[in-house]
């Protein structure tokens, strides 16, 4: 588990799994991920992309939010032979974390893209995972989402949440938690957002799907543009201070960019 405390804020980094995964997902080849001089061991493994299944809490004033979680995933957590047991591991991992899912107030997205534990089956519908949660996206995911309904689990689901008046939506610089504002990027989508607590942390939503994407360039097998996702990346990593966050990085999950490559921030 990681957690960073900022102040009042506290970002709890809630793990499922830790995997090596073949790079093409993340829009990388094996020889790109291996040119990356300091991916191996942290962020790779001899040609392979290290990735996670985990969940981003921001926890302030009594609220939790949930950012991103376990997204991208979606064909193994809703199999429907073995979602029941995903969800239990995962309401586990909570718990021992100190944040029931209960406890959740907020699904916070940066895009929709897939499902992740925004919604659970249940039966043949679907449900929030976290059951007093709202789900918090950008007004432009929302847009995009109305206009072109995607088919298959990843509508259904998301349907489902708005049917049930459990969406809310965001925009371009608001405050999605005290402190804590939304900035509308596009580039990987066109509701695409990243999160800001206030100068200390971003969370880059799928700008960089691995750390490695901070040192590889336009990755236009990832985004809609790649150039300016790379030129939004160079500006955040010049200040050395910022931590940077991932919702599908490995352990710990976050960094700082020092000296041209990325300094793990410690976890506890």
């Amino acid at each position: 588990m990681t957690v960073i405390d900022l102040g009042d804020v506290r970002l709890t980094r809630v793990l499922y799994l830790d995997a090596t995964i073949d790079p093409a997902p993340v829009g990388l080849t094996a020889d790109e991920v291996r040119a990356v001089t300091w991916g191996a061991p942290q962020w790779a493994d001899d040609g392979q992309v290290r990735a996670a299944s985990c969940v981003w809490v921001i926890s302030d004033g009594g609220r939790h939010v949930a950012v991103d979680p376990s997204g991208n995933i979606d064909e193994i957590l809703h199999d429907q032979a073995s979602t029941a047991a995903h969800q239990a591991a995962y309401a586990a991992a909570f718990a021992a974390a100190g944040t029931p899912i209960e406890s959740v107030d907020t699904v916070l997205l940066s895009h929709i893209e897939s499902i992740g534990l925004s919604a659970v089956r249940d039966g043949d519908g679907w449900r929030p995972f976290f059951p007093n949660a709202r789900l918090s996206i950008n007004d432009r995911a929302f847009a995009a989402f109305e206009a072109d309904r995607p088919l298959g689990d990843l509508g259904d689901a998301f349907l489902a949440l708005i049917d049930a008046d459990l969406v809310d939506t965001f925009g371009d610089g608001d405050e999605v938690l005290p402190g804590v504002s939304a900035e509308w990027t596009g580039m990987h989508n066109p509701g695409h957002c990243a999160f800001h607590v206030g100068r200390s942390a971003t969370f880059v939503g799928h700008l960089a799907v691995s750390p490695l994407h901070l040192g590889t360039g336009p990755c236009p097998p990832q985004h809609a543009e790649p150039e300016a996702a790379w030129r939004w990346l160079q500006a955040l990593v010049t200040d050395p201070e910022r931590i940077i966050i991932g919702p599908l990085w490995p352990s710990p999950g976050a960094l700082r960019w020092r000296s041209g490559q990325p300094e793990p921030v410690d976890a506890r």
